[in-house]
């Protein structure tokens, strides 16, 4: 972390000398008393309070602020002897597909440093490919986990609604679309941190039962016989031809792993207003909590999607809300005809540093960013599994990832033949060569 982070702001706050105690103390454990992660340095996402870490949010209004307690997932990371030595950068509360802001320095990508990580988890996702530590705690809306680990040639796991919690802090992120999950170098490691971070909490709206198995003993299975869908034909806009390469070579690799591959795809059109409704109208409950004279330190993008929050009615949002669960009930219908279904995960190469729409206004902006996330938004809405897994990369050393979508609670189907995928073209081995002039790596 100290001889890359400089180059990549990666970690935003860092605890050096406590995570050495910590490691210390893990030496001293008796070997039996020894969780799943014994001596396992992790990072969590700078949403995600800790004791002992300040936590922002992206945001320069709460620069500082110390909660001074573990959410749930931190304290079950580090009860299962994980080390926790940083939090890692995010934009502002999470609203845009690009990691920066105000508060802290662009992140940069360990593969190009002239290009982005994406977002909003893009701290996470350049921590893990260049090697800060193995695990890292993202969270996912829109795809903002599982973009950025394409984007980084990591996995990404968003886990089916209500699979890991969000308290004590607020438990209605985004009406439930936004979850806690693994980041990781391999499918082993994501799962092994699911196992620690799956389970329900006392009052969670969400929250499903404990899951009958480890998932980490399912990646050890060979997938059964299972029908895999597939589509490179995203609900609006277009695919790169970069990443629609990469991904018709994954296909075949799938082909070859004797599973039963068709293009077919569900309805995945008419989930984006809806989802753009929810997102405003949090965006402005959150925006009410900040003190009105730390208003002007907020980016004027986030000011422009709270008044349009603030302009709608509790009508506009319960529409929303109704409209969006009548259509995603119909898009979980396809999971009784498939197992599986593979998309690319972005529909663009990692964005140049930078880069962001150009639209004057929430919505303008938001269309373009959602036809980046054309494929990961809607099963944040029908609240599935879906975990993104590296495919390869494209000219300039950019990575691009393919996106396996489950039905729902069948994480460990899931996890299962990402892991024989990772097995016939695995990627683990390779590293972004620091230092190196952009485009290159090890």
């Amino acid at each position: 972390m100290e001889a890359v982070n400089p180059l990549l702001n990666a970690v935003v706050a860092v605890r050096a000398e406590a995570a050495l105690a910590d490691a210390r103390a893990a030496d001293a454990t008796p070997p039996d008393e020894r969780g799943p992660l014994h001596g396992v340095p992790f990072t969590i996402k700078d949403v995600n309070e800790s004791a002992d870490l300040p936590v922002a949010y992206g945001s320069l209004p709460f620069t500082g602020y110390r909660p001074g307690f573990d959410s749930e997932v931190v304290a079950r990371l580090r009860r299962a002897g994980g080390i926790l030595i940083g939090s890692t950068n995010m934009p502002e509360f999470g609203v845009r597909i690009t990691t920066d802001n105000r508060a802290f320095p662009a992140t940069r990508n360990p593969w190009n440093t002239a290009h982005g990580p994406a977002g909003s988890s893009g701290g996470a996702a350049a921590a893990v490919a260049a090697g800060i530590g193995p695990l890292a705690l993202a969270a996912d809306g829109m795809g903002s986990g599982r973009a950025p680990a394409s984007a980084c040639g990591v996995v990404g796991l968003k886990p089916t609604r209500g699979r890991t919690p969000w308290a004590p802090a607020s438990q209605e992120q985004w009406a439930g679309y936004v979850i806690n999950g693994p980041m990781a170098r391999t499918v082993d490691d994501a799962a092994l941190m699911l196992d620690v971070l799956a389970g329900p909490v006392a009052g969670e709206p969400y929250g499903l039962p404990e899951p009958p198995g480890s998932f980490l003993a399912a990646c050890d299975r060979p997938p059964e016989r299972l029908r895999v869908a597939f589509t490179a034909a995203p609900p609006h806009g277009t695919v790169d031809p970069a990443v629609r390469e990469l991904f018709e070579q994954a296909v075949t690799v799938f082909e070859a792993m004797g599973v039963e591959v068709t293009e077919a795809a569900p309805d995945l059109g008419g989930l984006l207003d809806p989802l753009l409704t929810v997102i405003a109208a949090n965006v402005a409950a959150m925006v009410r909590g900040v003190p009105p004279q730390h208003l002007s330190d907020l980016e004027s993008t986030t000011l422009d999607i709270a008044l349009y929050g603030e302009r709608l009615g509790a009508a506009d949002y319960c529409a929303a809300l109704a409209a969006a669960q009548g259509h995603a009930a119909e898009v979980v219908r396809f999971w009784s005809r498939y197992d599986v279904l593979l998309t690319p995960t972005l529909t663009v190469l990692p964005p140049p540093l930078g880069k962001a729409p150009a639209g004057s206004g929430f919505e303008e902006r938001w269309r373009e960013y959602a036809d980046w996330l054309a494929f990961t938004y809607p099963f944040n809405i029908t609240g599935q599994p879906a975990v993104s897994l590296p495919a390869g990369w494209a000219a300039g050393n950019l990575p691009v990832g393919v996106q396996l979508v489950g039905a729902p609670g069948a994480e460990d189907r899931l996890l299962r033949l990402a892991a024989a995928f990772e097995r016939a073209r695995p990627w683990a081995a390779a590293r972004p060569r620091l230092g190196a002039a952009p485009g290159r790596a090890g």
